[in-house]
């Protein structure tokens, strides 16, 4: 049987979400008889597994990959589902999310109509029920194609946070293959490695900024690295990013975008580390930054960045810290979340 689109989940430990995000894909108006549904399981130690294998008994197309030993990292299960894919194009999906029911109909019919390697539709942010447009690109347009890499001012459109992650987009698998876009897999930042590979890799890359496509669970027990208050998690990131900023020394064009955007997301994983973290933190940011004269776009973040890039490394972790006491308040992290979003209309 051959399917036209092959849909990656990688999961752990995702028992109260994963049915939800399964359904979203049987339910494609799409039709799911048309979709291979490969589900990678990172050795998950809840009801993950169960729940997968009661749906492969009433689906054919539903695959279960195993692994045996938790990779720890979210690039593993992502890239050896590619390695399994047999269809001509590749969806990415996260466990914990859903899609809506027209989302592989518009996605794959925008591909095959515009020859694109890979499109890239909009999303909804689910801010504990609260419902917000993710507004990826500002023109007035309902679909935008361009050559990534023509000139300075379409890299920036598409160099943007808001347009890395792997979901919410469908993607030549010849585009993958013959580039060999993987997903590192000793990072965090992986989905902005493998997003900026595809992307210099591309001849067109089509947006649809009207297509809310994929909904984007953001609710409060769902941990992400940015939220986290781990160091390892602070130095897997960091690492991500010079993974990313070496992949993008020759080719021609800034990439102040990209580095802006991800010194901010470095800087409030540093707010948020424990305070014992923080000096050792500190000094790393220092170091990246050293050679670079980055503007950052966000003031509160601008405000932070100036004291570590001055050396003031006591006044950058005070404020680290006044940082970390509003962002860890829900009202004022979703009013945070909103008013950065709305910028990016």
């Amino acid at each position: 049987m051959s399917y036209k689109i092959s849909t990656i989940i990688p999961v752990y430990n995702a028992q109260d979400d994963l049915n939800q995000a399964i359904d979203s894909i049987i339910n494609q108006s799409f039709g799911f008889e048309n979709i291979e549904l490969i589900l990678v399981d990172d050795a998950s130690t809840d009801n993950s597994k169960p729940i997968i294998m009661d749906y492969q008994k009433r689906y054919d197309n539903i695959k279960l990959v195993e692994l045996t030993q938790n990779s720890g990292l979210p690039g593993r299960p992502r890239s050896l589902g590619i390695d399994y894919a047999t269809s001509d194009y590749i969806v990415f999906l996260d466990a914990d999310d859903s899609y809506q029911k027209d989302a592989f109909k518009v996605l794959y019919e925008a591909i095959i109509k515009t020859g694109s390697d890979f499109v890239v539709a909009s999303h909804y942010i689910n801010l504990d029920g609260d419902m917000v447009k993710a507004n990826l690109i500002s023109d007035d347009v309902n679909v935008i194609s361009f050559n990534p890499l023509e000139n300075q001012n379409i890299f920036d459109k598409l160099s943007y946070n808001h347009l890395v992650a792997p979901w919410g987009k469908i993607f030549k698998k010849e585009l993958l293959i013959k580039n060999d876009i993987r997903f590192p897999e000793d990072s965090l930042c992986e989905d902005t490695y493998f997003y900026f590979k595809a992307l210099i890799s591309s001849k067109k890359v089509t947006v649809l900024p009207d297509n809310y496509l994929y909904v984007y669970n953001t609710f409060e027990n769902k941990k992400t690295a940015i939220h986290g208050h781990d160091m390892d998690k602070f130095n897997n990131f960091l690492k991500g990013m010079n993974y990313t900023k070496n992949l993008l020394k020759n080719i021609n064009l800034s990439i102040d975008v990209f580095l802006a955007e991800n010194i901010a997301s470095l800087i409030l994983i540093f707010s948020n580390l424990d305070k014992k973290y923080k000096k050792e933190a500190v000094l790393k940011i220092y170091e990246f930054e050293e050679d670079l004269d980055i503007p950052i776009p966000r003031k509160e973040i601008a405000l932070l960045n100036g004291f570590i890039v001055k050396k003031h490394f006591s006044a950058a972790i005070l404020v680290s810290n006044f940082y970390s006491f509003l962002y860890n308040n829900n009202s004022i992290k979703n009013l945070y979340r909103k008013f950065n979003n709305s910028k990016n209309s």
